[in-house]
């Protein structure tokens, strides 16, 4: 079982913060409180933010999107997250490269993509 992550954004400045332990203490940034995001469900995801990943040797590929991302400024992957039991690994993408990534892999977890523009969404493995 992966660990527990949870993920912050400020409504304002849209700054995220992600938190491996959350005792429930309210964030606040641009002196507003952070909303708690959620992970969007494999129903609710489309061929611009499905989570492809791929088993290649001892590494795993991971691509945003069956159908390529777009990757503009006011729509992008930022980040891809890998959670399993005993690690948290993330991988911010640079504006206008591919929303993808490549960890070593590992036998379960879960991975995170942030859209900027259509939030969270995970996939477990």
């Amino acid at each position: 079982m992966a660990k527990k992550l949870h993920f912050y954004r400020c409504p304002i400045c849209h700054s995220m913060v992600d938190l491996v332990y959350d005792e429930g203490h309210s964030l606040h940034c641009c002196e507003t409180e952070m909303q708690l995001l959620k992970p969007r469900t494999a129903d609710e995801r489309d061929a611009n933010h499905e989570i492809v990943l791929t088993h290649r040797g001892d590494l795993l590929y991971v691509k945003v999107g069956s159908k390529p991302h777009p990757q503009s400024d006011d729509h992008q992957v930022t980040t891809i997250f890998l959670v399993t039991k005993h690690h948290t690994r993330r991988h911010d993408i640079r504006k206008g490269t591919p929303a993808s990534a490549v960890f070593t892999d590992t036998d379960h977890g879960d991975v995170y993509a942030y859209c900027n523009k259509e939030g969270l969404f995970k996939v477990s493995f």
